[in-house]
């Protein structure tokens, strides 16, 4: 494609810096045109804004006529807006899956900065502050854009205070969330797992990450496989439900004492049979999926708090469990709850 480049003496036209045309198609019966142009602050000579228009004409032997239905006119952001969208679309970064996606804006000259700025921070406070900025950017554009302008003049350290402001407004709003779904009666287990599966940090600084891997025995896949802090073994969760604040736990008036209901009792159960599988497995697993499962423990997510006989209660179960621990989403909820306040405080609080 030829391009034609015409620049303007600023004495004859002080508000014009250049024309830039091509021509996009030359048929027989149709000739397109597509022209670039360049307006200027006529006071101070500065870039004021920039249009594009794409021109058809009829032809015929004789004559060459404009046809202004077949011909359009693009002002300064809508042109970008086109850009950025023929480069997407062109390039293969809009996902096939239907939805509405955010496309950001063209590469620019600064944007190596932003992006090395954003490699140099932790891989966990980068994704859940891109995650939430270009979730604001989706519905506000000007703000991820002020926002990359701020990144290439300031570079790391306003970008670590952002994402450091960031998180802890992701962490707030999850801690929210899991209140909500703690009082719902109707919760799914879904829900939770979902909630969890995207805040693995409620679970408290003992654990280092939430491991891909989630099913290593046959037939079977847990809700996580966390890896802890200390000693980088795993230990498997299951997140069941809160129970619409259910008691975990009966009374035997014969014995006086309190012996653990169905739900808890069925779900120890199902817990002790996937370790024992695990053990069983563990060289095939190691082999196969390179994690460790050598005396992996476990951890029960379900049920609320209750009185204090049900949290006596529960205590005295878990100091006899073998590699399991029992825990309501009462005290998850706790963990995640100072985990915030470590944020929000950090020269105050104990990590948990």
């Amino acid at each position: 494609m030829k391009v034609r480049v015409n620049r303007y003496d600023r004495e004859e036209r002080p508000n014009l810096q250049s024309t830039t045309t091509a021509v996009l198609k030359d048929g027989p019966r149709v000739r397109r045109v597509v022209k670039h142009t360049v307006i200027l602050d006529e006071h101070t000579g500065e870039f004021h804004h920039d249009a594009l228009t794409i021109k058809s004409y009829e032809l015929n032997k004789t004559t060459c006529t404009l046809d202004p239905a077949r011909s359009i006119h693009l002002d300064g952001e809508q042109t970008q807006k086109l850009i950025d969208f023929v480069v997407a679309a062109r390039s293969g970064a809009v996902p096939e899956k239907a939805g509405g996606y955010l496309v950001l804006p063209a590469t620019k000259a600064n944007d190596t900065h932003v992006l090395s700025a954003i490699q140099g921070m932790a891989e966990e406070a980068a994704a859940e502050a891109l995650a939430l900025l270009l979730r604001q950017g989706a519905e506000h554009p000007e703000r991820l854009r002020a926002v990359l302008e701020r990144v290439a003049k300031d570079g790391d350290e306003f970008l670590a205070k952002a994402a450091a402001a960031i998180n802890l407004a992701v962490y707030k709003r999850a801690v929210a969330e899991l209140e909500r779904l703690i009082e719902d009666t109707q919760v799914r287990e879904h829900d939770l797992q979902r909630l969890l599966t995207e805040n693995p940090w409620m679970f408290g600084s003992e654990y280092s990450r939430l491991s891909k891997s989630r099913r290593l025995t046959r037939d079977e896949q847990q809700d996580f496989l966390l890896t802890r802090t200390t000693d980088g073994y795993l230990e498997v969760v299951e997140i069941k439900t809160p129970l619409a604040g259910a008691d975990l736990f009966a009374y035997d008036k014969d014995h006086k004492t309190f012996y653990k209901k169905a739900d808890l009792s069925k779900v120890i159960a199902q817990v002790e049979n996937y370790l024992e599988k695990l053990d069983r497995r563990r060289d095939t697993i190691l082999a196969d999926d390179g994690l460790d499962p050598n005396k992996v423990r476990a951890k029960i997510v379900i049920g609320r708090d209750g009185d204090d006989d049900q949290t006596k209660a529960l205590r005295r179960t878990n100091g006899h469990l073998s590699r399991i621990e029992v825990i309501t989403f009462d005290g998850l909820l706790r963990i995640a709850q100072q985990v915030l306040s470590y944020l929000e405080n950090p020269d105050e609080t104990e990590t948990p």
